[in-house]
């Protein structure tokens, strides 16, 4: 039992989800950075319930964390920077 939970953590990836709305607002370019990562899954939700927030800034939920920023590059880097702190990949 123990060692198929090991095996498991090698196929745990980092979780970012994206709000299709903010997506389509300018988030792309962070979601299509993000694609070609291995150590990244991609969630694409309809609604994350964030629309106060989606209206105004770009987003993604990184792990659990809500990022916003102002811009793609923004969100980018503030994206880069939580999955270096809060990475499930050791």
């Amino acid at each position: 039992m123990a060692f198929s939970f090991f095996k498991r953590k090698k196929d745990l990836k980092n979780q970012v989800e994206f709000c299709m709305t903010n997506i389509s607002l300018g988030s792309a370019d962070v979601y299509d950075v993000l694609l070609e990562r291995d150590d990244v899954e991609i969630t694409e939700s309809g609604c994350t319930s964030n629309c106060e927030i989606c209206e105004c800034q770009l987003f993604a939920i990184v792990n659990g964390e809500l990022i916003e920023e102002e811009t793609a590059e923004q969100l980018l880097k503030a994206v880069e920077k939580e999955l270096e702190e809060s990475s499930v990949i050791a």
